[in-house]
């Protein structure tokens, strides 16, 4: 796959791989950069943190760092298209307006972008000409210009999503509220709470009515939620070679290896062993993101 890298102070700060029908993050995996998939051709289904985002020819994506992909997948391998990775520093120094709460929120909400054609043209000049400024390496404002193009693209992009999303009422109510509470204490805690009653305790309200609240907004129950997240770690912990199954049985604070193991396999279709056989080998580069 072709890559350009822009580097700067002794460290990459972008790196821009084009996309050619290969997938090459390999999911479930937690993002540390920022990433931004515009896609040319084809399509492209990205799970990110359980949404799942089916991409279209002349459509963006935004990944914050953190997130986890839980899948990507093409219906036929047969897209084109590039991702773009900027370090946390790199995206900090490119922010492109004084973020207030609600630009935050529509971000936070809104990832994905499609653009009509004069609009996607717009961005994809503005990728090539990213690109062209990162091979030349001799410009003796390189790193400038290449910040002010990086700007520039997730302008329009940003501009996009304030002018299709702007009148959204982002301004939860309360049920939406506890949901979004609930969420980000699944995420911080169930690797070592598992019970619906401890989420719903911490915060002060009835094991039932989360579980309604969930239910409504997801039709999915509490439970699953709270199980999807502990296979997520559990994932994401097996490709790390140097922990055993036990090991990562006991960080998940399950009683023994015996019900991690039944508790993964009635959750995925596989004992833990399995899973871990069934992996890739990893690569420097996929390791390095």
């Amino acid at each position: 796959m072709t890559s350009y890298s822009f580097n700067e102070y002794g460290q990459e700060r972008v790196k821009i791989y084009r996309l050619d029908g290969s997938i090459d993050i390999d999911a479930p995996i937690r993002i540390h950069n920022y990433h931004l998939i515009v896609l040319t051709s084809g399509e492209l289904e990205v799970d990110i943190n359980f949404r799942v985002f089916k991409m279209k020819a002349g459509s963006s994506l935004h990944i914050s760092s953190g997130d986890v992909i839980r899948k990507i997948a093409s219906p036929a391998n047969e897209y084109s298209g590039y991702q773009i990775v900027f370090s946390p520093e790199f995206q900090t120094e490119i922010r492109t307006t004084r973020k207030s709460p609600i630009s935050l929120q529509l971000k936070k909400e809104f990832p994905y972008q499609e653009f009509t054609e004069s609009e996607y043209e717009v961005i994809h000049s503005s990728v090539l000409r990213l690109i062209s400024y990162i091979e030349n390496t001799s410009h003796q404002f390189q790193g400038i210009i290449v910040k002010n193009e990086t700007h520039n693209l997730l302008l329009h992009i940003s501009d996009k999503r304030r002018k299709e999303h702007a009148s959204t009422d982002i301004n939860a109510n309360h049920q939406e509220m506890i949901r979004k509470r609930f969420l980000n204490l699944v995420d911080g805690h169930c690797d070592e709470q598992h019970s619906v009653s401890w989420y719903a305790e911490a915060m002060m309200i009835s094991p039932d009515y989360l579980s309604k609240i969930i239910r409504e907004y997801d039709g999915t129950s509490a439970r699953i939620w709270i199980n999807k997240a502990i296979i997520s770690k559990a994932e994401f912990m097996m490709r790390q070679k140097d922990l055993s199954i036990k090991e990562i049985s006991d960080r998940l604070h399950f009683p023994d290896q015996s019900s991690f193991g039944r508790f993964f396999k009635s959750n995925t279709g596989q004992s833990p062993k399995e899973y871990r056989n069934s992996l890739p080998v990893q690569n420097k580069d996929e390791a390095d993101r």
